[in-house]
């Protein structure tokens, strides 16, 4: 049984990110990618809608100067042949402010020839828009019933 791709990728973009090595996760990025991170790209420029692997490139490197990912656990995640989509919850540092960010994402990814052909990431933007903009003592705090 061989690997499925969305580990390679997944290894390989957590690698991009942290230690800023985009040798080994470019070929793994079809040259014409369709890519999407739906979210508020008013806050977050390298969110939206990017098409080639130049463009999905430069997004990694826009991530991997403004993070570094400490943790991510997968919440749940399904595998298909040439397919994968999961949800995660990620631990984060903000570069510019050495501030803790936790986000919750979902992605739905698919590949060709173990290639990243397509993906589309969802991202709970309320919580990361709160954590981005808002000082910790204007945050919205949940209360249970």
């Amino acid at each position: 049984m061989t690997e499925h791709s969305l580990w390679r990728f997944s290894r390989a973009l957590h690698r991009a990110i942290n230690e800023r090595q985009f040798s080994e996760i470019e070929p793994l990025i079809d040259e014409d990618v369709d890519w999407t991170i739906h979210g508020p790209v008013e806050f977050f420029h390298c969110f939206g809608a990017r098409r080639g692997r130049s463009a999905v490139m430069e997004v990694i490197r826009q991530i991997a100067e403004r993070v570094r990912v400490h943790r991510f656990d997968r919440e749940a995640i399904m595998l298909g042949p040439d397919q994968a989509s999961s949800m995660l919850h990620y631990s984060l540092t903000a570069l510019d402010t050495n501030k803790p960010v936790r986000v919750r994402l979902a992605h739905f990814a698919r590949f060709k020839e173990g290639r990243l052909s397509s993906i589309r990431i969802m991202i709970d933007c309320c919580e990361l828009v709160e954590q981005a903009v808002y000082p910790p003592h204007m945050r919205m705090v949940a209360v249970s019933a």
